[in-house]
């Protein structure tokens, strides 16, 4: 049986997938600048500000999935 075609858990693992996925591209930030930093210093401001936007953009997605699905699962225990 797919988890996928039960409703509840269906929707939370896709979510959670979704979260999953979001924090593995913060991790590609990071790494992208802890390694770019030493080695070309003359394109840091660039760089940096194009990541700081990326990651801005990713947590707000993080922040956004975790509010909807609160608010989506937690309305019926109020």
């Amino acid at each position: 049986m797919d988890i996928d075609k039960v409703p509840v858990l269906g929707k939370i693992n896709r979510t959670l997938n979704v979260l999953i996925i979001n924090f593995i591209l913060l991790a590609v930030v990071c790494i992208a600048l802890g390694v770019i930093i030493p080695f070309y210093p003359q394109v840091l401001d660039l760089f940096v500000a194009a990541l700081l936007i990326v990651s801005a953009v990713i947590l707000l997605n993080i922040a956004y999935n975790i509010h909807t699905y609160k608010h989506k699962y937690m309305k019926y225990f109020k």
